[in-house]
């Protein structure tokens, strides 16, 4: 019933991602943050904003929500992997131009912003950011 569960699910029901981190209720899928000794490969997801949208009359409850989908790991290739894993082929086949009902939730749209590589002096991890604007309804 929430934005965050749809989010999970899909990421849950992909199996290029699953192959990387896992399955099911061992999956290391973290949403905000990561837990203080992870275990990499791991996701980490996070919403950055959910402006809404505004009508006349009524408020259709549709909202443009950019999140922050984090691919941790403890080589750059490894990072890279798993982001293009999470991304897919930008056909709907993992997490880009997905849409679909998820946790009750309805996914319009899934548009990749931007990317970038990162690296974390003080764990030695690497990740690769990615930004995503989900469209979903309320």
């Amino acid at each position: 019933m929430t934005i965050e569960g749809a989010i999970l699910a899909r990421f849950k029901e992909v199996t290029a991602i699953t192959d990387i981190v896992g399955a099911a209720g061992n999956a290391r899928i973290y949403a905000l943050q990561l837990p203080q000794h992870p275990t990499l490969e791991a996701i980490t997801f996070h919403m950055v904003s959910a402006p809404r949208v505004h009508a006349f009359s009524a408020d259709p409850g549709l909202v443009m929500s950019r999140w922050q989908i984090d691919a941790w790991a403890t080589t750059y290739e490894l990072a890279r992997t798993l982001a293009d894993a999470i991304r897919g082929d930008g056909a709907a086949s993992a997490f880009s131009r997905w849409s679909g009902t998820k946790d009750s939730t309805v996914v319009q749209a899934v548009f990749l912003d931007a990317e970038r590589p990162a690296f974390e002096d003080q764990t030695g991890h690497y990740r690769n950011i990615q930004d995503y604007i989900v469209w979903y309804e309320e």
